[in-house]
């Protein structure tokens, strides 16, 4: 079930908030270095160092791996790696902590590490696949019950099972920046949040979505 969709198309923007056009969700707010440029089709989320969007943190926006959830949006990295971890997604367990899911590249390759932290600490997957920089590649991390799984341009590249419960991460969401990892640089569109854990026919049909 989709229960948040930032599309950063022009008419979703005013000044430097931009609303989520699946409901009634929470307003992204861009600090003074993100930007909404020509994207894919469309706007997209423009990033680069410090620049960040912020989802404030909701009851909606609350993931549990019980129902399952889903995370799935285009990127267009175009700085090739910086020698330091960089932030693509990061949705900590409580305001101002440093636990939770996250989403970052490698600080010497354009691969992803994806992270979830667990009654015992913290789990990782490391993608297989490298990202090209200046490409647009889709990405999907899908978590249940069972584990987590991490999708490049519809097909399953990851998966890590789960031995442990994952602690619900609650907190707000990061693009690009975190508060203490810098932002990848480059283009971020068509963000999607899901309380359910999407199949891999879904995770396809999305990464074939030409639509803005």
């Amino acid at each position: 079930m989709l229960i948040a969709h930032w599309t950063f198309d022009v008419d979703t923007v005013d000044g430097r908030r931009v609303a989520d056009t699946a409901g009634a969700g929470p307003v992204a707010e861009l600090n003074e270095t993100a930007e909404i440029v020509p994207g894919r089709e469309g706007e997209a989320l423009s990033l680069g160092g410090n620049g960040r969007a912020v989802i404030p943190a909701t009851p909606q926006l609350v993931l549990s791996q019980v129902f399952g959830f889903s995370v799935a949006f285009f990127v267009r990295v175009t700085e090739e790696p910086i020698g330091e971890w960089r932030s693509l997604v990061y949705k900590p367990v409580a305001e101002n902590d440093a636990r939770g899911l996250g989403l970052w590249l490698y600080p010497d390759a354009m691969r992803l590490r994806v992270q979830l932290f667990t009654v015992k600490g913290p789990d990782y997957a490391d993608s297989r696949a490298r990202l090209t920089v200046g490409e647009w590649t889709h990405i999907a991390f899908v978590v249940d019950t069972t584990g987590m799984f991490l999708y490049l341009n519809g097909r399953l590249d990851v998966a890590v099972p789960l031995e442990h419960a994952v602690v619900t991460p609650a907190g707000p969401i990061y693009l690009g920046s975190e508060p203490t990892k810098p932002g990848f640089g480059g283009l971020m569109d068509d963000f999607r949040v899901y309380a359910s854990a999407l199949d891999e026919e879904a995770v396809r049909s999305l990464a074939d979505y030409q639509g803005s």
